[in-house]
């Protein structure tokens, strides 16, 4: 009659691994669908919390205890923070900050604008390329060539080595 042994049937071991591999295609065709749909949610998730970014910072309150005038260049100056390529110079922190007066240069007023912008340390500096020097200077509102003139990125890459 008929052998219940499935493992006595002439191509069972062949059926079973057609079966895993159908098994593993599926597997992987679901797991990509759901990994896709995942992935589109948090692209526009990220895109979402980028816009909310940017929004804070054309927000950022006015610092107490400075005149108006200081307080609307510093706002729009900050507001312009995300055109400098943190990717190259380095991100920082109030927290991180170097005493950038000690660079020849820069006085209270320019430090507080490079900080508004996010430029809180030598290493920043130092890291400045030529493109990012121009960047900087006309966001900060700077005379033309005068980083360069000051040597801001010689000066602060001493510094740092000195540190």
């Amino acid at each position: 009659m008929f052998d219940m042994n499935p493992l006595n049937l002439p191509d069972a071991q062949l059926q079973q691994l057609i079966m895993l591999v159908v098994a593993a295609v599926l597997g992987f065709i679901i797991g990509y669908v759901s990994r896709r749909s995942t992935i589109k949610e948090l692209e526009g998730s990220l895109v979402t919390t980028e816009r909310d970014l940017d929004n804070c910072y054309r927000k950022t309150p006015i610092v107490a205890g400075t005149n108006d005038e200081e307080a609307i260049v510093l706002n729009r100056i900050r507001s312009r923070s995300s055109e400098i390529n943190f990717g190259r110079i380095g991100m920082a922190s109030a927290i991180d900050a170097d005493n950038l007066k000690v660079i020849v240069g820069i006085g209270p007023y320019l430090e507080k604008k490079l900080n508004a912008i996010g430029i809180y340390t030598f290493r920043q500096i130092a890291n400045f390329a030529p493109e990012d020097i121009e960047q900087v200077n006309d966001i900060i509102e700077f005379f033309p060539g005068r980083i360069e003139r000051d040597n801001w990125v010689g000066q602060a890459a001493d510094l740092l080595n000195k540190k």
